[in-house]
């Protein structure tokens, strides 16, 4: 009866908060009648949303599950979260969002109505993180998504909140990078023009460079279904005289732009986005420099960072990636809020994620204004085939 007094409240739409009272009463009756279900009183269930099939299993996948584990293992090794002067565990629910907007979605929607879970970590991915926003704001549940930047993700919803910062931000880091550090005055751009991710910070990182005095000189694009083929377009950015290009993409498409890039003899510098992985460029061989924005690098040197490096190497035996710490941060973050609200109540803890000021966090500290888009650092990392570098820390 409880799941079904639940899906009613997500038929309501807009009018939704003329009833929540009778409806929180008709919750909790539901629960009353059936026994209160011991797991629904004690635990705090967390469904996480991530990867664990196919191409973004290792990169992201992995991550996203190792993160949320450890960060929940520590949290009830000591008993878990204290409310009301009792200790709630809380429980993780993991299941796979496919790495498409429909199946995310359906996902999300279980574990909603079927799990009755009090909060969402994930998608990592935009494009899935934003079907999903939509379906927890409606249902009135907290969900962190801690990698995925697109400002639709959390654009007029006041249940979703994110770990990273805006692809506005990182497009303007990234463009005051190639200006200042690399003095160059001509960019170009090659980018996914069928990909909101990829064409939002073509747009952004045009419109920074050009203000900062840098001209665009080839603007470059190609759609999701190319066969690969990315030599016409850098090519024409060969023949532009651009210093930097600015590849906004995901990792498959950049390594080969890099790689076709190296046998043209187009040795300018790559600028990437938080979306590459480092790691696998500079295993490809190429002998381009890619300069590009990440969340958070184990060289960040504060004691947040560091420790938390131990203890997930400690834990699985490698070394953790930006996406590993940022999940981990989100559900410490929750695990903060529900103790700083002092109750189970869904919008207390919704006020509380809010009222987030000066968290110190892995990847950095973390302050929530207008919405729930963080005040927070990027870092630069500084790519070859002879490894990774980190360069510098840039903070808003």
């Amino acid at each position: 009866m409880l799941q079904r007094v639940r899906a009613v409240w997500l038929r309501l739409g807009p009018g939704r908060e003329r009833t929540r009272g009778l409806l929180l009463g008709a919750m909790a009756c539901a629960g009353f009648l059936a026994g209160c279900d011991a797991h629904r009183d004690e635990d705090i269930r967390v469904g996480v949303i991530a990867y664990t099939s196919g191409s973004r299993r290792e990169t992201s996948g992995l991550g996203t599950v190792d993160g949320a584990k450890l960060a929940v293992a520590e949290i009830n090794a000591r008993g878990g979260i204290p409310i009301g002067g009792r200790r709630h565990p809380m429980r993780l629910i993991v299941v796979d969002g496919g790495d498409k907007a429909d199946i995310a979605t359906r996902v999300a929607r279980g574990l909603i109505n079927l799990d009755s879970v009090s909060a969402l970590i994930g998608p990592q991915f935009s494009r899935d993180a934003i079907p999903v926003a939509m379906l927890a704001d409606a249902a009135g549940v907290p969900m962190i998504t801690p990698m995925s930047s697109h400002p639709a993700v959390t654009a007029g919803r006041r249940w979703v909140f994110r770990i990273a910062y805006l692809n506005e931000f990182q497009s303007e880091v990234l463009a005051g990078f190639a200006r200042d550090r690399l003095g160059a005055k001509r960019a170009a751009i090659l980018y996914d023009v069928a990909n909101d991710y990829s064409r939002d910070l073509a747009t952004s990182f045009r419109r920074h460079f050009e203000a900062a005095g840098g001209t665009i000189v080839a603007d470059e694009n190609y759609t999701s279904d190319l066969e690969g083929d990315f030599r016409p377009q850098l090519q024409r950015i060969g023949r532009s005289g651009a210093e930097v290009l600015f590849s906004p993409n995901y990792w498959s498409a950049d390594s080969l732009q890099l790689l076709q890039a190296a046998r043209l003899g187009l040795t300018i510098p790559f600028l990437g986005t938080d979306s590459w992985d480092p790691t696998i460029t500079s295993d490809l061989g190429s002998n381009q420099v890619v300069y590009s924005a990440t969340q958070w690098h184990p060289r960040i040197g504060t004691a947040e960072s560091d420790g938390y490096i131990s203890r997930f190497q400690a834990q699985y035996g490698r070394a953790p990636n930006a996406t590993s710490a940022a999940t981990y941060d989100a559900v410490r973050l929750l695990a903060d809020a529900f103790e700083r609200a002092g109750t189970l109540d869904l919008e207390a803890v919704r006020q509380a994620l809010a009222s987030t000021g000066g968290y110190r966090g892995v990847t950095g500290v973390l302050t929530f204004g207008d919405g729930g888009d963080p005040s927070r650092s990027a870092v630069i990392l500084r790519t070859t085939r002879d490894g990774v570098g980190f360069v510098e820390q840039v903070r808003p």
